[in-house]
């Protein structure tokens, strides 16, 4: 499975814009507090998990990398 192509669309679609993979969103404001709880949402739906809002923080949510890394561990439990 590959999730940065399945994560990166989900990030473009809150920021409005092409993201890199290592790009920082959530530092460099390109994904706000409100985006960044409607992208665990998403993220929620596309791998049918469940995000802890004590999960939502820089280390996990600060690029695409991040999330795939996040979302990976979250997906083989």
């Amino acid at each position: 499975m590959n999730f940065i192509e399945r994560i990166k669309p989900l990030v473009e679609e809150i920021a409005f814009k092409k993201v890199e993979i290592d790009e920082a969103l959530y530092t460099s404001n390109l994904i706000d507090s409100m985006g960044t709880v409607d992208l665990a949402m998403m993220l929620e739906e596309e791998f049918n998990i469940k995000i802890d809002t004590r999960d939502i923080i820089e280390s996990n949510f600060d690029s695409v990398n991040k999330l795939a890394n996040y979302i990976k561990s979250r997906v083989s439990e």
